[in-house]
């Protein structure tokens, strides 16, 4: 286990920095754009290559492309193979998207105002070339994981927050403001590229063009692709639907989303992208891997989801509540965020499951557990939105999640009820004692003492409860 746990700690912290970059973010956004069309339009451009990007990278590339990275006597031509392929799709994507820009508020927007989609129809022709740049970043990303350099790879997407950030400040006072953020994401994309290819080329990466060896890529490529786009159908439905609610409910789910996406960015995705590559290396410990990573997952996620929903809204009041950012998106964004919350340890074991059958190079089980998963979201969103708002749409995301675990659970994973049972206790005890210190004052500064307190207390009651976690952690960090 001290390996994995090891492995995703330098993977967690990195991605901490990244994601503590992307609040900033956030807080930027948030300060010069509100919860208004703007804003809208912007989360409309940005979604068709932000949710390429997590098709691509953090999702099908990884997942057939590591399997086969390692068991090629040629790695080199094997990357060089899947990047002159998948490089003439990405390239034939972005030039329809650029021809035909219309496309993506269509698909992404189908109720937005025409203000709204006129200006994301302008802001997708510069943020659609972020999918070439992404593109090259995950195929260098692949093949750092494969060879233990997760810290790295983890950290390179604080250079997409870092241009955005700077872009939007420094062309605030230009005609369109909203173009600055733009600009920056796709700065930013081409940035992340350039942080790992040293690393790469000292690794010995060297690209040479070739599509020999690439049909049985494809073979694991195209189902692990086609699971991560149906799992996006979330997004663009999420999306179409808050765009039918009142103005600003796209960008107040938005906001949730992102605070919801820190800790399962830390912890989910940590796991689930640590645990391929010692699947796939260490066979004869499959079993015993899995269930590590199982428990680790929720050893990190239970915590996180009751300290979201105990203090949501002071949460989102002391992130985003300044400039444009009312007290009423406040109340909205932690309502929201609440029912993100539920969902959080379903979609980081759900992560390290479908992992665990690729590993296995089963691509069709995690497909099946996404259609399902997906079809039931849809059919909620509608009915939950109808009923309590956009933040039906958050609970609608949170039973879908629930749904896809318990399908994927007959991978059969030893679980160990009664450590379960204590991490349970120590979330529930840490959440209570979070709860009455909330109910005691109101600031900015507290709730920054909640969060403190929150971490501390928790790892104190699975101490406590002699969990063997903070144990593994300790040694850890000693050395």
């Amino acid at each position: 286990m001290s390996k994995m746990l090891k492995y995703s700690l330098l993977f967690a912290i990195a991605t901490l920095v990244s994601r503590g970059f992307g609040l900033i973010r956030d807080v930027v956004l948030a300060h010069e754009f509100g919860a208004g069309y703007e804003f809208d339009a912007y989360v409309i451009a940005i979604s068709f290559p932000f949710l390429l990007r997590r098709s691509f990278a953090e999702g099908a590339m990884t997942s057939a492309f590591l399997p086969l990275y390692n068991e090629k006597g040629k790695s080199n031509e094997f990357a060089s193979a899947v990047i002159t392929s998948l490089g003439l799709i990405a390239l034939i994507l972005t030039i329809c998207v650029e021809l035909f820009p219309q496309i993506v508020p269509t698909m992404f927007s189908s109720g937005a105002s025409e203000n709204t989609v006129l200006l994301a129809s302008k802001l997708v022709r510069i943020t659609m070339p972020f999918l070439i740049a992404i593109f090259l970043w995950s195929v260098l990303y692949g093949i750092l994981n494969s060879h233990g350099k997760f810290f790295l790879a983890a950290l390179s997407p604080v250079m997409m927050n870092i241009g955005i950030i700077t872009f939007t400040l420094l062309l605030k006072n230009i005609k369109e403001p909203i173009f600055g953020p733009a600009i920056g994401f796709v700065t930013g994309g081409i940035m992340m590229f350039l942080l790992l290819l040293p690393v790469a080329l000292k690794i010995g990466f060297r690209y040479k063009p070739t599509l020999k060896g690439i049909g049985e890529f494809f073979s694991l490529f195209i189902p692990a692709f086609l699971t991560m786009a149906l799992s996006q159908i979330n997004t663009v439905v999420d999306i179409n639907v808050a765009s039918f609610l009142k103005a600003g409910s796209v960008s107040v789910m938005q906001y949730a989303n992102r605070l919801y996406q820190l800790p399962f960015g830390i912890f989910g995705i940590a796991m689930s992208t640590v645990v391929l590559p010692v699947l796939v290396n260490e066979r004869s410990k499959y079993q015993e891997h899995l269930s590590e990573g199982v428990m680790l997952s929720l050893f990190l996620t239970v915590p996180a989801a009751v300290g979201l929903g105990v203090i949501s809204k002071p949460l989102v009041s002391l992130i985003y509540e300044h400039g444009a950012f009312t007290a009423t998106d406040t109340a909205l964004t932690g309502n929201v965020l609440l029912f993100y919350a539920l969902g959080l340890p379903f979609y980081s074991t759900t992560a390290v499951l479908s992992r665990a059958y690729h590993a296995k190079k089963n691509m069709r089980t995690p497909f099946r557990a996404t259609l399902i998963s997906v079809s039931l979201n849809v059919a909620l969103d509608v009915v939950f939105a109808r009923l309590i708002g956009v933040a039906g749409i958050a609970l609608a995301t949170s039973v879908a999640g629930v749904t896809s675990t318990l399908y994927l659970w007959k991978i059969s994973p030893t679980f160990d009820l009664k450590r379960f049972s204590k991490i349970i206790c120590a979330s529930t005890l840490m959440g209570i004692i979070v709860a009455a210190i909330n109910s005691l004052h109101a600031s900015r500064l507290w709730t920054l003492l909640m969060v403190c307190l929150g971490a501390l207390s928790y790892l104190a009651f699975c101490r406590m409860f002699h969990l063997e976690e903070v144990q593994q952690i300790k040694k850890i960090f000693r050395k």
